[in-house]
C-alpha cells in the first residue's frame, strides 16, 4: 500500500498542484493574517475584554462566512467537472445562480440581524462590559457580509476555472485596504473595537467592486456570453442538495468552534482570550495546509468529470504527500517559536501565561488534521458532500463526548485534545468512504 503511494508521486502533477495552491495560499493567508494583526491591535488595548470581545464577535460573524461560504466547495467541484467535460455553457450559469444564492442569504441576515444577536447574547451570556463592546462591533460587521459571501462564492468560480492568480489579487486588495484603514481608525481616530470593524466592512465592498470587474473580463477572454440564466431545474436541484449538505456539514463545525469558546469563556475572560490566538494561529497553519487540498481540487474534479480515474488518484497522493510535509512544518513551528509568537501577539502577560500551557497540544493539530483536509479538497472535487456531510456529523458528536468529559477533568487542556481527537475522527472516517469510492471506480 505505501509502495504504491510512493511510486505515484511525480514533479508532473505536484506541479499542477502548486501552481494553482501557491497564489491560492498567499492569496487566502490574508484572512488568517489580518485577523491576527487585529487580535494583536485589540491585544494591546488597555484591557484583556476587547481581545475577548473580538474573539467573540468574530466568531459570532464567522459563523455566517463559514456555513455558508462552503458552499464555495460545490461551486468549485460542479464547475471543475464541467470544465472537464467541456460544458463552457454551464460555467457562467453555475456562477449567476451562485451569487444569487448568496444574495438572498444576505438579504435575509441583514433584516433578522437583531434577532439573531439576541439569540447569541442568550447562548454566550458574556459580562455586560463585553456584551456591550460586541453587540457594536457585531452591527457594523454585519453590514459587509454580503460583499464577503458574493467574493467568497466568486473565487470558488474563479477556482474552479483555475485563475489561482486573480484569486491571490482579490485577497491582496482587501487585506491591503483593511490594513490601511486599521491604521486610520484605530491610531489616528482611536475607535478602538468599532476601528476595527469598519476596516473589515469598508474592504469589504472595496474588493467587491474589483471582483465583478475581474469577472467580467474573464468572461470576454473564455468567449463566453453574459446572459443571465440560471442553470437548468436538475443541476440547481444537484447544487441545492450539494449546498444544504455543506450547510449542514459546515454549521456542525462551526458548532466545534462555538462549543469550544462556551467552554473556554466559562473558564473567565484570560482563557477565552488565550482561545482567540489560538484559533488565529491554527488558522494560518490550516490556510497552508488548505493549499495543496484547495489546488487539486479542482484538478480532481476536472479529471473526475472526464472519468480518468487513475490521474485522479494520482492527483490525490501528491496533494496528500504535499499536505503531510506543510503540516510537519507547522507543527515544527509552533513547537519551537510557539511562545514568541505569543508575545507577539500580545503584551497581557496574563494571557501570555495562560497560552503558554496550551502551545505543544495546539502544536499537534496541523498534523491531526491534514489527513481530513486533503480529503476534503477530493470529495468536493468529486461533488460527493453527502459523504462529507455524515463524517461531519459522526465526527462532531465524538468532539461533543470528549470535550464534555475531558474537561471536567483535565480542565481546558481538554478543549485542545478533543480537537485532536476530532481531526483524527473526521480523517479516518473520510479515508472509509474514500477506499468505498476508489474500489467502486476501479472496478
Amino acid at each position: 500500500m505505501h509502495n504504491k503511494f510512493i511510486k505515484t508521486i511525480n514533479k508532473i502533477d505536484t506541479k499542477n498542484i502548486w501552481v494553482i495552491a501557491i497564489p491560492f495560499i498567499f492569496g487566502t493567508l490574508w484572512d488568517p493574517i489580518i485577523n491576527l494583526i487585529d487580535t494583536s491591535v485589540a491585544g494591546h488595548m488597555e484591557s484583556a475584554e476587547f481581545l475577548a470581545s473580538l474573539t467573540y464577535g468574530n466568531n459570532v460573524v464567522h459563523i455566517f462566512y463559514w456555513v455558508f461560504g462552503s458552499v464555495g466547495m460545490a461551486i468549485t467541484g460542479f464547475t471543475s467537472q464541467k470544465s472537464g467535460q467541456k460544458d463552457e455553457s454551464k460555467i457562467f450559469k453555475i456562477l449567476i445562480t451562485s451569487i444569487s444564492f448568496m444574495s438572498i442569504i444576505s438579504i435575509f441576515l441583514y433584516i433578522f440581524q437583531f434577532q439573531l444577536w439576541n439569540v447569541f447574547s442568550l447562548i454566550f451570556k458574556q459580562s455586560q462590559s463585553i456584551e456591550t463592546l460586541t453587540k457594536d462591533f457585531f452591527f457594523i460587521r454585519i453590514i459587509g457580509v454580503a460583499p464577503q459571501l458574493i467574493i467568497m462564492s466568486t473565487t470558488s468560480w474563479f477556482l474552479g476555472i483555475k485563475k489561482p492568480n486573480i484569486i491571490f489579487k482579490t485577497w491582496t486588495l482587501m487585506g491591503i485596504t483593511h490594513i490601511l484603514l486599521l491604521i486610520v481608525f484605530t491610531n489616528y481616530y482611536n475607535m478602538k473595537l468599532n476601528g476595527i470593524a469598519y476596516a473589515v466592512v469598508i474592504s469589504q465592498w472595496i474588493t467587491l467592486v474589483y471582483v465583478f470587474i475581474e469577472t467580467i473580463l474573464i468572461l470576454k477572454k473564455l468567449n463566453i456570453n453574459i446572459i443571465y440564466k440560471f442553470l437548468p431545474k436538475e443541476d440547481i436541484t444537484l447544487l441545492l442538495k450539494s449546498f444544504f449538505d455543506l450547510f449542514i456539514r459546515t454549521l456542525m463545525l462551526q458548532s466545534i468552534y462555538l462549543v469550544g469558546t462556551y467552554y473556554s469563556s466559562n473558564l473567565g475572560v484570560t482563557t477565552l482570550a488565550s482561545y482567540g490566538i489560538f484559533l488565529q494561529l491554527s488558522s494560518v497553519s490550516y490556510m497552508v495546509i488548505d493549499g495543496p487540498t484547495l489546488g487539486s481540487a479542482p484538478l480532481m474534479g476536472e479529471s473526475y468529470g472526464a472519468k480518468k480515474i487513475n490521474q485522479f488518484k494520482s492527483i490525490y497522493n501528491n496533494a496528500l504527500f504535499s499536505g503531510i510535509l506543510t503540516a510537519a512544518l507547522f507543527t515544527l513551528i509552533y513547537i519551537v517559536f510557539g511562545k514568541n509568537l505569543i508575545n507577539i501577539i500580545t503584551d497581557i502577560e496574563t494571557v501570555r501565561l495562560e497560552s503558554f500551557k496550551y502551545i505543544y497540544l495546539v502544536s499537534i493539530i496541523p498534523i491531526a488534521s491534514v489527513l481530513s483536509f486533503q480529503l476534503d479538497g477530493a470529495f468536493s472535487g468529486m461533488l460527493k458532500t453527502k459523504e462529507m456531510r455524515n463524517t461531519m456529523i459522526f465526527a462532531s458528536l465524538i468532539y461533543f463526548i470528549s470535550i464534555f468529559t475531558l474537561t471536567k477533568i483535565i480542565g481546558n487542556y481538554g478543549v485542545w485534545v478533543s480537537y485532536i481527537i476530532f481531526a483524527l475522527s473526521r480523517g479516518l472516517s473520510l479515508n472509509y468512504y474514500m477506499k468505498q469510492i476508489i474500489n467502486k471506480l476501479s472496478n
